[in-house]
C-alpha cells in the first residue's frame, strides 16, 4: 500500500495553538520514521522536516545536520544565504527564529562546504545518460553553460593565477545554480498536477515542461549569477515557482482573442505591467509510455525585451490589442 504523501496545505504551519502543534509533530514523526527507513520523500516534506527539525526545542530530536536526509535543504539555505547577492556580504542567517549576523569562522566553513558540494554535484552534470529527466534536462543545460564558459577563459588566458581564480569562481557559481535549480524544479513538478502544465491554445496543447522551467530559470533569472549581458533577466511580475500558473492564466486569456495561430508563428510577444516579454513555442518529440515519440508544443525559452529597438520594431511590425488593464498582445 503506497503511504500518504503530504499536499502542501497540510505542510503549511498555520499558527503556534497546541492544536496545531500537535497536528504537525505527528506529521513530523511519521516523516522521520520514513527518512530514517531510508524511504523516499517529496521534496516538499524533506523541507518540512527539515525546518521542523531546526526549530524543534526538543534536543532528542536532533537538527539538519544530524541526518543526510537533510543534505539538500542545507545546501538551499547556504546556496540562497551566499549567492542572494553573489558573495557579497554581510550575510545572515535565521537562528531559533531571529536573524543573526554570520561570523567571519562560520563563513569559511560554509564556503568549504559549498566548494564540496559543487565538486560532487559536477560529476552528475558531466553524465548524459540519466534516467531522471528533470537531471537529464538540466545536466544538459548546465554543460552547455560550462562549455561557454571554457570557451570565454581558454586554457592560455587561465595560466594568469587571476583568470584562474575568476574561472574557478564562475564555474562553481554555475554548477551551484543548476543544483539549486534541480531542487527547485523536482518541488515544482510534484506540487502540481500535470494539467497545471498544460495550457489549450489556439486548438493546440502547448505544454510548460521540466526543461521550460530550468532553460528559462537558467538563463533568464538571477543576472549576478549568469554575468551574461547578452541576456535579459527578470525582476518582476514573474517567479519560477509559480512561472507555469502565471503563463497559462495570461495565455488563456490572449486565446480568447483569437489573433495568434501557434501553428503559424513560433513566438508570442505580449506587454504586461508595462514590460514587453517575448515567448518561445517551438515544435519538439517527447517520450510517451505506449505511444513512442510524440510531438509537442513546448515552451522553450521566456524573457523581458528592454531594449528600445528591439521595442520599437515590435511597435512598426505588429498590432497591439488590450486584453485587459495592465495586458495587451502583440500580432500580425
Amino acid at each position: 500500500m503506497a503511504k500518504k504523501r503530504y499536499t502542501v496545505d497540510e505542510l503549511d504551519f498555520k499558527s503556534d495553538s497546541e492544536e496545531e502543534q500537535i497536528r504537525t509533530r505527528k506529521i513530523f514523526d511519521d516523516l522521520k520514521d520514513r527518512a530514517l527507513k531510508g524511504e523516499k520523500l517529496l521534496e516538499r516534506e524533506k523541507e518540512f522536516l527539515c525546518i521542523s527539525l531546526k526549530l524543534t526545542i526538543y534536543e532528542n530530536d536532533g537538527k539538519p545536520e544530524d541526518f543526510d536526509f537533510c543534505k539538500d535543504f542545507i545546501f538551499n539555505e547556504l546556496y540562497l544565504t551566499y549567492f542572494h547577492n553573489n558573495l557579497a556580504g554581510p550575510f545572515y542567517k535565521a537562528k531559533k527564529g531571529e536573524i543573526v549576523l554570520v561570523d567571519f569562522d562560520e563563513q569559511i566553513k560554509d564556503l568549504k562546504t559549498l566548494q564540496k558540494i559543487s565538486d560532487n554535484w559536477i560529476k552528475e552534470i558531466v553524465k548524459k545518460n540519466h534516467t531522471d529527466q528533470v537531471l537529464q534536462d538540466l545536466a544538459t543545460e548546465t554543460r552547455l553553460d560550462l562549455k561557454a564558459l571554457e570557451k570565454k577563459y581558454p586554457n592560455w588566458i587561465r595560466k594568469i593565477k587571476k583568470n584562474q581564480d575568476d574561472y574557478k569562481l564562475k564555474k562553481d557559481k554555475i554548477i551551484l545554480q543548476s543544483k539549486f535549480i534541480y531542487h527547485l524544479t523536482k518541488s515544482v513538478i510534484e506540487n502540481y498536477k500535470a494539467e497545471d502544465f498544460e495550457i489549450s491554445f489556439s486548438g493546440e496543447i502547448i505544454e510548460f515542461t521540466s526543461y521550460s522551467l530550468i532553460h528559462i530559470t537558467s538563463r533568464h533569472y538571477a543576472e549576478p549569477i549568469k554575468d551574461n549581458k547578452d541576456k535579459t533577466y527578470h525582476y518582476k511580475n514573474f517567479l519560477p515557482k509559480e512561472l507555469h500558473l502565471n503563463l497559462k492564466e495570461i495565455l488563456t486569456k490572449v486565446d480568447n482573442k483569437n489573433v495568434i495561430d501557434i501553428n503559424k508563428t513560433d513566438n508570442i510577444i505580449f506587454e504586461y505591467d508595462n514590460v514587453v516579454y517575448q515567448l518561445w513555442v517551438q515544435k519538439r518529440f517527447k517520450q510517451v509510455k505506449g505511444k513512442g515519440n510524440v510531438e509537442i508544443n513546448r515552451i522553450q525559452s521566456f524573457y523581458p525585451i528592454y531594449d528600445p529597438i528591439q521595442i520599437k520594431t515590435i511597435n512598426d511590425n505588429y498590432q497591439k490589442m488590450e486584453i485587459e488593464n495592465n495586458l495587451y498582445i502583440y500580432y500580425k
